[in-house]
């Protein structure tokens, strides 16, 4: 590109650890002794990771945990150094990485405010004249005089956003911190970042929101195991990490294990989720794998229980969320009269027939709760991928003239 804000070339971050050992000794003083005796080994976060952005423009990092996103973002905002390569960035740099980042615990959140535009190079002025628009946006204006170590984590992170949206820098760095905000205030943060991209501002955005994702960036980068594997549309892209995920994670078998020993244990001793299965329509040899139904296809899901003993009023719930994580239903046994658990009872499984909505096809996550009065007993959050296909059948829907997450079929009337 002609003119650009970010040029990364042959960027690699090297860590080193102690390398692993066959069981640690049963003592902790010869444990403590052999700190420091041990050889080390190499962990590379980032290998060759290159890519430019232009300026204004908004470009988005996607990828699993563990894949270098935010040791990529801390070298971008100069807070560590890359082991080998070069990062050229031009102008002045506004990171939001994780709650506090920029602040001074002691220091009120309007001497923050201030303290943020010098880093920045701006001249007392030039804060006055945001100011007011910094703590409106932020919403701490009875507290703007109040020790930001007396803020809340959410009210740390309105304002640090604020300060990096509204001050005149000319790259912002936004890390998924935003995650943390509630539902208003991550409404506000997404329109803030597309007026300031209109206005010229670069804008680095790291997410698992592939929804906010594709809404902001123009352009969108996927590091796997801290390497470029793609960089193109964001529409493109996330396509293909979405289906990188789905094919990773889609179950062979129409039974999943969910007991403790294959996820680590459960929230609370009172009970857990044994596991979880499916049972539909075995006449289409199209399908891939268990997991996978037609478009307007019946089938039912079930969810196997034990319980460490009786339970009042146990509920079961099973959510459906995209994969761009919008979620698109929840329903609990209790919204159908007469499907309880008998008090006696310490185990069971749970039925839930998905009849209508009918879900669009698309790959979907499925969650599974135990709660008891009110009372969270275990949780699985992503607990099987369903993904529903197209009907090749003449007389289905028009899919194309439909938009949303399902297509329920309604009764109309015409005269």
């Amino acid at each position: 590109m002609s003119t650009g804000a970010v040029a990364a070339r042959g960027v690699q971050k090297s860590y080193w650890i102690p390398k692993p050992r066959g069981p640690q000794q049963a003592g902790w003083r010869s444990r403590i002794r052999e700190i420091g005796r041990r050889d080390r080994v190499e962990v590379r976060a980032l290998e060759d990771v290159s890519f430019d952005v232009a300026e204004g423009e908004v470009f988005g990092i996607i990828g699993r945990n563990g894949a270098g996103k935010s040791t990529l973002l801390k070298i971008l905002a100069r807070i560590t150094s890359p082991s080998r390569g070069t990062v050229h960035m031009r102008g002045h740099v506004a990171s939001l990485l994780e709650v506090g980042t920029g602040f001074h615990p002691d220091l009120t959140g309007r001497e923050n405010v201030y303290l943020n535009g010098m880093l920045l190079g701006m001249s007392t002025r030039a804060v006055d004249s945001a100011f007011d628009e910094i703590v409106d946006f932020a919403g701490v204006g009875p507290y703007v005089d109040v020790p930001i170590k007396r803020y809340s984590s959410g009210m740390q992170l309105r304002l640090a956003f604020a300060v990096a949206a509204h001050l005149a820098a000319d790259t912002m760095i936004i890390d998924e911190v935003l995650a943390v905000g509630d539902a208003e205030f991550q409404r506000k943060c997404l329109g803030a970042m597309r007026d300031v991209s209109q206005r010229g501002r670069t804008t680095l955005f790291v997410s698992h929101n592939m929804s906010a994702v594709e809404s902001l960036c123009t352009r969108v980068m996927w590091l796997d195991q801290g390497r470029v594997r793609d960089v193109g549309p964001a529409d493109h892209i996330i396509r293909e990490y979405l289906a990188a995920g789905v094919a990773h994670a889609t179950e062979t078998s129409a039974r999943i294990d969910l007991g403790a020993a294959a996820r680590g244990g459960w929230i609370t001793g009172m009970g857990k989720i044994a596991a979880m299965s499916i049972d539909r329509s075995p006449d289409v040899e199209s399908r891939r794998n268990p997991w996978t139904v037609e478009f307007g296809e019946r089938f039912h899901v079930g969810i196997d229980f034990d319980l460490g003993r009786p339970v009042p009023e146990l509920v079961v719930g099973v959510g459906v969320r995209s994969d761009r994580g919008e979620d698109v239903l929840t329903t609990h046994s209790v919204d159908t009269p007469g499907a309880r658990l008998a008090p006696t009872r310490t185990s069971g499984t749970a039925r839930v027939r998905f009849e209508q909505p009918w879900l669009r096809p698309g790959t979907y996550y499925l969650e599974v709760a135990l709660l008891s009065g009110g009372q969270l007993i275990d949780h699985v959050p992503e607990a099987a991928v369903l993904v529903v296909e197209e009907k090749s059948a003449p007389d289905a829907p028009p899919l194309a003239l439909k938009k949303g997450a399902v297509s329920p079929i309604w009764n109309w009337e015409m005269s």
